[in-house]
């Protein structure tokens, strides 16, 4: 059984490996994991993520996201993701929640078009997210961004109460980025992966198909 300092350990680990990919640079982005007695860890906001330390994590109650343990650091400020990362745990059983700044889920929420949603079909790595198959067609729900992070919660909950997007374990913020989430930090982690390769694979596709209109159609 993984403790919650190995967690901790953990979640900077995967901060400075998203930070190489450029899914949570410039301050952007964060990230929460399991804590003990059942509350998360939430990462702060307003710092370069690839520096947070494994004591730099508060502890939220999921229940209200009220801060129940905070970092010996005393300038430091919870992330406005707080109210979303305990949405996704209330309403999806979410234990982890990745939130990316990456240009591939910015470009893919363009897609879109105005529509709720972006279709993904016919690749692979659609089998990476739990319950889904390589043939099934995967609705991405895209929601509107708003100025201010916690004003996102209303959309997001419209959207894990939508039987459409049942399947689903990630969200994009149109102009804005991605919340990405798992039953535990690994499978949050394999999601974001997955998804990410989603988001490039259909931003590429649509361009191949804008360049190349001769291109034959998908099946």
């Amino acid at each position: 059984m993984t403790t919650e300092r190995e967690t901790r350990q953990l979640l900077t680990e995967l901060l400075r490996n998203f930070y190489g990919r450029n899914w949570v640079s410039g301050t952007g982005g964060g990230i929460c994991g399991p804590a003990d007695g059942g509350g998360l860890l939430l990462a702060p906001t307003g710092v370069h993520k690839e520096r947070v330390r494994a004591d730099d994590f508060f502890t939220v109650d999921p229940a209200d996201g009220s801060i129940v343990g905070r970092p010996p650091n005393e300038s430091l400020r919870p992330s406005e993701c707080n109210s979303i990362f305990c949405l996704a745990a209330r309403e999806r059983g979410a234990r982890s929640v990745v939130h990316s700044h990456a240009l591939s889920a910015v470009l893919a929420g363009d897609l879109a078009r105005g529509a709720d949603h972006v279709a993904i079909r016919d690749l692979e790595m659609l089998k990476g997210i739990r319950g889904v198959a390589n043939r099934d067609v995967h609705l991405l729900p895209v929601i509107r961004n708003t100025p201010r992070e916690p004003e996102l919660v209303d959309q997001i909950t419209r959207v894990l109460d939508d039987p459409r997007f049942a399947a689903t374990f990630a969200i994009v913020v149109a102009d804005h980025g991605a919340y990405i989430w798992g039953d535990d930090v690994m499978e949050a982690k394999r999601h974001a992966e997955v998804y990410h390769f989603l988001f490039e694979a259909t931003v590429a596709r649509a361009d191949r198909a804008r360049v190349d209109p001769s291109a034959p159609p998908r099946p």
